[in-house]
């Protein structure tokens, strides 16, 4: 039985015997190639001006191309072959209008038409608007069609969708279910039923941190013992026994070096059999989550002339009297799963007159530990409370700092603002404030 010829399987057929791939069918239309694609496999209808093109391409009449009439390959005359690429210029026709090949190729149309019904010859008029109605009516049951192709390709659309909803919640379901298992087998092969490892201290000069590490065996006799291990880094490992009391072992105050990343792990021996599994991993036990993060200063700065006639300078020079107000402060802890940061004790503004180790002067800042018992960190702004006045003389600098005792009785400065006066009354800020400034430090 003879396969049925569709639109799109007559297009891919001619367009093959005129010698032509799908692109530059394509670029002769002025279209895709996924365009001529989705013409050949009857997923869309060509429009009209592309069907008259086509015709004219392929050298075969609209309503063959429509399956409205058969084709006859040896009905074709030489001026119906096909079109070389380049060639068919001179008789191409203005965009919407038929050449004389396409008026010919319709007449073809109309004559089998008036032979089926045996109806007097129609003047050339009629014929083209016979004709005109059997392409319409072709094309509107090719458009029926292309639609009915559309509205099935959405309804295969759909159930793929729904094909791909249901593959991805199995695929789901039996990541879930494979991740339970595991996690069954992980506990079921696991020494230890659970563990608990946390910083109890640090020594910020040594850069050590202190743990207690505990871990309940699920199985054990009275002559098992434990050993922690501890992992860094860089590789080193360091050790610590373990004292045990029903199951549960334990390790307190060991001391280790501050690093990145600690893996802990823990064996157990039993009558000359030792047997080791991980327990946890110590992340971020470095120097900067021990300690506060501090920032802070001065909104309000006002300067005023004052003349001062220096002994032994024989012109009298310019010293500025300043006046800071309008503090800022933020104070903060950054600490970790396994350890809290540091908190505030003291907070206490200072006032420094060129690298002297004593200050000129110092304001206690009690709302700032208020303010940390409340919310666990210090956000002021502004603080119209705190001021500071002062004469500050040529070649003379002032440095305000705010000095913060923690809980670990650490002492932590930092430069709020700093001010140099030079020989001609002129102000200058330092740049690049040292991060880790003590007083008596020279800016």
């Amino acid at each position: 039985m003879r396969e049925q010829q569709t639109l799109g399987r007559r297009i891919q057929e001619a367009r093959k015997a005129a010698g032509l791939s799908q692109e530059s069918l394509g670029e002769r239309l002025g279209v895709s190639r996924q365009a001529v694609s989705k013409w050949e496999s009857d997923a869309a209808v060509p429009e009209l001006e592309n069907l008259i093109a086509m015709s004219r391409i392929f050298g075969v009449t609209i309503g063959a191309l429509l399956g409205v009439e058969p084709e006859a390959a040896e009905d074709r005359s030489e001026g119906d072959a096909p079109e070389a690429p380049g060639e068919g210029a001179e008789d191409a026709a203005p965009a919407g209008e038929l050449t004389d090949r396409e008026l010919a190729a319709v007449e073809a149309i109309v004559r089998k038409y008036l032979e089926a019904v045996r109806r007097p010859r129609w003047s050339r008029r009629k014929k083209i608007a016979v004709s005109a109605g059997i392409c319409g009516a072709a094309l509107a049951a090719a458009l029926a069609l292309g639609s009915g192709f559309s509205a099935l390709g959405s309804r295969l659309d759909q159930v793929q969708g729904q094909v791909y909803g249901i593959e991805s919640s199995v695929g789901s379901q039996i990541g879930a279910l494979a991740g339970q298992i595991r996690d069954i087998l992980n506990e079921d092969s696991n020494l230890f039923a659970v563990s608990q490892a946390q910083v109890t201290d640090y020594d910020l000069t040594a850069e050590t941190v202190t743990l207690q590490v505990s871990a309940q065996a699920k199985s054990w006799q009275d002559n098992t013992t434990a050993l922690f291990t501890a992992l860094l880094s860089d590789g080193r490992q360091f050790s610590a026994e373990a004292s045990g009391k029903n199951g549960t072992f334990t390790a307190q105050n060991w001391t280790l070096p501050m690093d990145q990343e600690i893996l802990l792990s823990a064996s157990l021996t039993t009558d000359g059999v030792t047997a080791a599994d991980q327990l946890e991993t110590l992340y971020d036990c470095l120097p900067g989550n021990f300690r506060l993060d501090v920032w802070g200063g001065f909104s309000q700065t006002d300067w005023s002339n004052q003349w001062t006639d220096f002994q032994g300078d024989s012109w009298p020079q310019t010293s500025k009297r300043l006046t800071l107000g309008g503090l800022s402060l933020s104070i903060n802890s950054y600490g970790g799963d396994s350890h809290s940061g540091p908190a505030p004790t003291e907070v206490e503004l200072c006032f420094f007159r060129d690298q002297e180790t004593v200050p000129e002067s110092s304001i206690p800042v009690p709302e700032a530990l208020e303010l940390w018992a409340e919310a666990g960190f210090v956000e002021m702004y502004d603080w119209t409370d705190y001021t500071f006045t002062c004469e500050l003389l040529p070649e003379e600098t002032l440095t305000a700092a705010v000095r913060i005792t923690d809980d670990h009785g650490q002492t932590t400065w930092t430069i709020l603002c700093a001010y140099r006066l030079d020989r001609s009354g002129n102000v200058q800020t330092p740049q690049d404030l040292p991060a880790d400034w003590h007083p008596g430090d020279l800016l």
